[in-house]
């Protein structure tokens, strides 16, 4: 039997996500990595992507994420999220909404329209939209 850990994913207004898990790939900076049972302690930072998270009884779990910091220990991971959301949640109209009106933002170059703002909006638009491609029908 493979060798299992304690996981959290937090949100500033919630542990979204708690349970035993096998392994987890979560979105670095420089590239997605993997964290297994019995890792060496280190503390990084979250780009936003997916995380993937396999489960104790052999399930994958999906998660859209902007960004954040990860804190690994060798019995449990704390994933430190400005926002996550299970892919079965998203609403991909709502995204495909906000990634359109984020690129009119950009495109008009209002001088009241705070770039940085509009920016992220259309990272986390996109990536809602590119993560809820996981989610199978039925």
């Amino acid at each position: 039997m493979e060798k299992v850990f304690d996981l959290e994913i937090i949100t500033p207004l919630e542990i979204l996500y708690k349970s035993m898990v096998r392994h987890i790939r979560v979105p670095g900076t420089e590239g997605y990595f993997g964290i297994l049972a019995g890792h060496t302690p280190f503390v990084t930072t979250l780009g936003p992507g997916e995380i993937k998270v396999d489960l104790e009884n052999g399930e994958t779990k999906y998660f859209a994420t902007s960004g954040g910091i990860v804190e690994v220990l060798p019995e449990m991971t704390k994933v430190l999220v400005e926002t996550a959301e299970d892919i079965r949640e998203i609403n991909v109209e709502r995204a495909i909404y906000a990634k359109e009106r984020a690129g009119r933002r950009l495109s008009e170059k209002q001088p009241d329209t705070d770039i940085k703002r509009a920016r992220r909006a259309l990272i986390k638009s996109a990536n809602r939209i590119k993560v809820s491609k996981k989610v199978k029908p039925g």
